[in-house]
């Protein structure tokens, strides 16, 4: 029997090249996430005058929940290049 009778990963399977083209895709666009996260500004400079300002005990902090998406889109980048790239790197050669 020959390697591709036994659903092998020889080079002419499918499901080989589709991993790969799939783990590369993955490396792009998780490179693509850290990217656009390292180019965008992280803080506002936040000052002006306000005609009305609550009493209260607690600081406004502007843009907190902009950088809890930024951190998070950055891990997410950062998990699909390791995995993407653990995929090309681990594959068995036919």
């Amino acid at each position: 029997m020959s390697d591709e009778d036994l659903g092998g990963t020889g080079p002419a399977n499918p499901r080989t090249r589709r991993g790969t083209w799939t783990a590369v895709l993955a490396m792009v666009v998780g490179a693509g996430m850290i990217l656009w996260v390292l180019t965008r500004p992280v803080g506002y400079a936040s000052f002006g005058w306000f005609a009305y300002a609550p009493l209260s005990d607690t600081t406004f902090v502007p843009g907190s929940s902009r950088l809890v998406v930024m951190w998070v889109l950055f891990g997410l980048g950062a998990l699909l290049v390791g995995l993407g790239g653990g995929f090309l790197i681990g594959r068995r050669r036919g």
